[in-house]
């Protein structure tokens, strides 16, 4: 085993240490994907990682406990925090009598397996566990393992194995597909009302339960972090959000995904976005070149919603020739938040209450029947979820590395502080900093101890800005051939551009558009804070019970 320290962070992974993990992964996932596997499944693993039995059981306990590519990283020889107390013999031991004895036809109860492990332990001179580890172990196990092994093949048929080469999904969040699309209504400034453009949308769909798993709407083109965000929404808890938008139905579908199902647009083969997916186990599938059948479901889905939309006022529809003579700039009347509010409307009251004709029933129906079963097959149970959400998002950010000096960090042309900078002044290497695009008030340090630190203006007086007015700013202080191009020179630029767009709002839709992203910032620009409305003080920094995918900020993406 390698004397590497273990991290949660994978851009600071060695890239040799991090495909090493991915080998792992690919042989490990296949057993824990495998309820049926047995001594020549995990002998055949000993041969394709080239480690000890033992080994391999624990990379797979490992796994099962914790399933993203890190948890395979070759580790420090020695017990890490939490590590279980018990030798290596004994959990083999264990494993292989929760494989024998307790994953079989005849349902065994606990009582037995604690018999069976007492005798095998003292048949060798080992000291058998307790009750606790023991459940603890089972715990562990994925719940569709053990109805698997306990009721039979038959009755689980091809359910929980791995999704390849197929577009068919054998249980809920096995392959999702996202695309995105140009929404055929315009929307409006929410001040004055006037027309300004038509949003992009961001979709998700379940392929087994035909659910939309989530859906991000922007003023902005696609990009990696209008994927990211969507991915977010697909995969938190959707209960607070639907009560942010007074949305009284339900929307279940959260949980993380087996597989991505994606074409070969640009942002959807980003680093950020790979190295996120794989952390957290997500298989990233692309849409071979010059196949659309092979992206039908998310296809349909669009054409499904965008059918909807053709109601709304303001809408463009498909084509010229069924809008005909109407001008939809002049029967545009919502705003992007009254269309983001409508669109959840539409998927969780009626989209996914209406009969589905490839499933003949209704996807909200199909998606509980996945989870839960029926007569014939067993449920997958509740999907894997995520334990810190706020972790989650920053991910998927854009990463840079600096050193920390002691005026501080530096980023974009703007200076960053905080008192616990001073720890690590003069420290040799380069620290990972990662930064949200849309608000640049405060990036997230990862300090040595694999937690992220927010990071403020070193100037807290500064207002919130995002990388779009940044760049622009430096545009145009270079193209005045200005002097000396500092953060003062930038954040006054910005200023001054903002006044200039404010004035314009009565005669130019570029200029209403400008100002409603930027009325969209985040006040201190936390990825765990709340907007606060145009007609409130900017005070409070911070609400817990919202989501943070809720508070990203729908300004500009950089992939």
């Amino acid at each position: 085993m390698s004397n590497t320290q273990n991290t949660s962070e994978p851009s600071q992974v060695p890239e040799a240490q991090w495909e090493e993990a991915r080998r792992r992964m690919s042989v490990i996932q296949r057993l824990a994907k495998n309820p049926a596997r047995g001594q020549e499944e995990i002998d055949c693993a000993v041969r394709e990682l080239g480690v000890s039995r033992a080994q391999v059981y624990v990379l797979l306990r490992r796994y099962l406990t914790d399933p993203r590519v890190t948890s395979l990283l070759p580790r420090r020889r020695g017990p890490d925090a939490g590590f279980s107390k018990l030798s290596v013999e004994v959990e083999q031991l264990v494993d292989e009598a929760i494989e024998s004895v307790y994953l079989a036809r005849q349902r065994p109860n606990m009582s037995d397996l604690l018999e069976e492990i007492g005798r095998r332990c003292h048949a060798v001179g080992l000291k058998p566990p307790g009750r606790k580890a023991i459940a603890t172990r089972l715990r562990k196990r994925p719940r569709q393992e053990i109805v698997l092994r306990r009721e039979g093949r038959k009755a689980a048929r091809d359910q929980f194995g791995p999704v390849v080469g197929s577009l068919e999904a054998a249980w809920p969040l096995a392959l999702v597909q996202i695309d995105h699309t140009l929404v055929d209504v315009i929307v409006v400034d929410s001040v004055t009302r006037a027309p300004i453009q038509r949003p992009w949308l961001t979709l998700a769909i379940d392929v087994y339960s035909r659910c939309v798993a989530g859906f991000y709407l922007s003023l902005e083109p696609p990009s990696t972090t209008s994927v990211a965000l969507c991915i977010a929404h697909a995969v938190l808890p959707k209960l607070q959000w639907l009560a942010d938008r007074k949305i009284e139905s339900e929307w279940p579908v959260q949980g993380l995904m087996a597989r991505l199902h994606l074409d070969n647009a640009k942002e959807f083969r980003s680093e950020a976005l790979r190295r996120g997916c794989e952390q957290y186990g997500i298989a990233i599938d692309h849409r071979p070149v010059r196949t659309p059948h092979y992206g039908g479901h998310i296809e349909r889905l669009i054409g499904t919603m965008m059918g909807k939309v053709h109601l709304l006022p303001g809408t463009t529809f498909s084509n010229v020739h069924v809008k005909g003579d109407l001008d939809p700039e002049k029967t545009a009347a919502m705003t992007l938040d009254e269309l983001e509010r409508w669109l959840g409307n539409v998927i969780a009251g009626v989209y996914h209450r209406t009969v589905h004709r490839s499933l003949n029933t209704i996807p909200i129906a199909a998606w509980e029947r996945g989870i839960v079963g029926d007569a014939s097959t067993p449920g997958s149970g509740e999907p894997s979820g995520v334990d810190d959400p706020r972790r989650f998002l920053i991910d998927f950010l854009p990463i840079e590395r600096r050193l920390v000096r002691r005026e501080g960090l530096q980023l974009n042309s703007i200076h960053y502080w905080s008192d616990l900078l001073s720890v690590w002044i003069g420290e040799p290497e380069k620290m990972i900093v990662r930064y949200d695009p849309r608000d640049l008030s405060r990036i997230y340090l990862l300090g040595p101890d694999g937690q992220y630190y927010d990071i403020a203006y070193r100037d807290v007086r500064r207002p919130p800005i995002s990388l779009w007015e940044q760049r622009l700013a430096l545009k145009r202080l270079r193209e005045e051939r200005h002097p000396h191009i500092d953060e003062a020179a930038i954040f006054r630029t910005i200023d001054a551009m903002r006044e200039i767009v404010d004035h314009a709002i009565t005669t130019s839709k570029a200029a209403r558009r400008h100002r409603e992203r930027r009325f969209r910032l985040i006040p201190g620009g936390r990825v765990d804070s709340i907007p606060v409305p145009d007609s409130a003080p900017v005070t409070g920094r911070e609400v817990p019970v919202r989501q943070p995918h809720e508070d990203m900020l729908p300004v500009e993406e950089w992939s």
